[in-house]
């Protein structure tokens, strides 16, 4: 029997809507968190070392990005699988799957720690960074990807805690890190002048910080389930299934990263002005979607809960519930887009001809909240199924097809327009092709098959 905490949120029972809401209220305040951390942390570099360190920074982020968002998709297989064994109620497989995070943690912290440092100067170097900052570029991602067994603790252990229903945890933990960070940041810049250095230390040490606190927590919080040394054993079918899921969601991350990098080749061609519009576009727009993001986020530990007690109606009604309130959010967003699209921009800078630009690109990237929640909600209750293979090839296609359509609207017809136009029919694409997925017969094939599955199983 499976024990309790006050925090655990049951999916599978009780008004959908309201425990969906529940859940997904700390995903989005730690959203927000790292989206004012990520302000502070640049202020701080930018403001109190120099502005060659925060390029040295900067520019470390495509290369920390990729491992990032490698970890972040290999956590959603922990959550997946813990979620299923959660909500199945069945306390042997869940101490089995926990434990079985637990070791591909640490083996994943290692792999990622030797590649990183391996691929780092390379990386750099065809980034082009300038070499007046590669050194404390390098300094700064050597010491990162040495601390990478804190993070991938913590990314791992709150897959895990969101997986057992609580998503409180998670954030309180994150708050820990991000604010630790910022004072650590103050400390080892004014008082011991360590520079991008010390920078780097101070994101080391508040995340290990933040993935011993997601142990203790995991211990001595009445989930039933311990981690140590000691019950860190992998199980053949539970590390096959984390896998299987975590894996295609790193390599969706990273490919996104990659198709980034790539469509920005065609953002360059059109000089300084439209890449910094490009960049305020960009942010406004991440910004807008984070309580779509956040709140599409918990459909994926709903449907894996209930893929363990095999509630396939409910989890049809959660998907549907949550695809109708966030599109209609989303349309709200799209008003708030249209509505203040000269604003945002005054935000970032008081150059007229960028502010234009970026109005112009905030207008025609507002439509994509029309359809936005659609992709979210499908690509989160196909991975909390178990199916995370589709929602890779999806989201690869709509990935990749930016970069022939950034350069055949904007850079072939030499007008800057095309490219948010561009990205706008590529999100558009990606949404579709999982739709059709869902809604033609794709979902239901799925279900069938679980069923079989399941029967034979019994």
């Amino acid at each position: 029997m499976l024990h309790t905490s006050r925090n655990r949120i049951n999916l599978t029972e009780g008004p959908i809507f309201s425990g969906l809401l529940h859940f997904a209220v700390p995903i989005l305040l730690g959203t927000i968190v790292t989206q004012l951390y990520n302000v502070a942390d640049s202020v701080i570099v930018g403001r109190f070392v120099s502005a060659d360190a925060l390029a040295a920074v900067s520019a470390s982020g495509p290369v920390m990005n990729i491992i990032n968002m490698f970890m972040i998709g290999l956590s959603t297989g922990s959550n997946v699988v813990i979620a299923q064994r959660s909500g199945a109620k069945d306390a042997d497989a869940l101490q089995k799957a926990v434990s079985t995070v637990a070791f591909l943690t640490v083996v994943c912290s290692l792999f990622i720690t030797v590649v990183g440092l391996a691929v780092s100067r390379p990386f750099l170097k065809m980034l082009n960074t300038p070499q007046e900052i590669f050194s404390d570029a390098m300094a700064y991602l050597i010491i990162v990807y040495i601390g990478t067994t804190g993070n991938m603790i913590y990314q791992m252990g709150s897959g895990a805690l969101r997986g057992m229903g609580d998503s409180a945890w998670p954030f309180y933990f994150l708050t820990l890190c991000r604010v630790l960070n910022v004072i650590l940041d103050l400390v080892a810049v004014l008082v011991f002048g360590w520079g991008v250095a010390g920078v780097a230390l101070a994101t080391m040490l508040s995340q290990t910080v933040s993935g011993i606190g997601v142990v203790v927590r995991m211990n001595r919080g009445g989930y039933g389930v311990k981690v140590s040394l000691k019950s860190m054993r992998p199980d053949r079918v539970e590390s096959g299934k984390i896998i299987n899921i975590g894996l295609p969601a790193a390599i969706q991350n990273v490919g996104n990263l990659i198709a980034n990098l790539f469509v920005q080749s065609s953002v360059n061609f059109f000089g300084a002005t439209f890449i910094a519009a490009n960049s305020i576009v960009t942010k406004v727009d991440d910004v807008i979607n984070i309580p779509v993001v956040a709140l599409s986020t918990a459909l994926c530990t709903f449907v894996g809960q209930n893929m363990g007690q095999f509630r396939m109606d409910r989890i049809k009604k959660g998907i549907n519930y949550s695809i109708f309130s966030l599109t209609a959010l989303g349309v709200g967003l799209m008003g708030l887009l249209i509505g203040f699209r000269g604003v945002f921009p005054r935000m970032f800078t008081t150059e007229q001809a960028v502010i234009d630009i970026a109005a112009d690109g905030l207008m025609i990237m507002s439509f994509q909240c029309l359809f936005y929640a659609t992709d979210r909600c499908l690509v989160n209750a196909m991975r909390g199924a178990g199916k995370s293979v589709v929602p890779m090839v999806t989201a690869q296609f709509g990935a990749f097809s930016r970069i022939p359509l950034s350069y055949l609207l904007g850079v072939r017809t030499g007008d800057w327009h095309g490219i948010f136009w561009a990205l706008l029919i590529a999100a558009f694409l990606r949404s579709a092709a999982i739709a059709v997925y869902y809604y033609c017969g794709g979902w239901k094939r799925a279900v069938r098959k679980f069923e079989e599955k399941h029967a034979t199983e019994a």
